[in-house]
């Protein structure tokens, strides 16, 4: 079984700077919504735990 990498357990990259990240990379805002569907869609728990790790609270992801 593959094992996830360890900065999932730790806060690496904040909310705000993993949005600088894509907008840098060109991503626009339905870019990023596009991204976020697709990676909740596919990899639900990974999600969950992706956004967690970003420091966003269990009510805004909840949204």
């Amino acid at each position: 079984m593959l094992q996830e990498p360890d900065m999932l357990n730790e806060q690496v990259v904040s909310k705000a700077r993993w949005v600088e990240i894509m907008v840098s990379l060109g991503f626009d805002d339905k870019d990023m919504a596009a991204w976020h569907h697709s990676f909740e869609a596919m990899k639900p728990t990974q999600h969950q735990r992706f956004l967690e790790s970003l420091g966003i609270t269990a009510e805004e992801i909840k949204k």
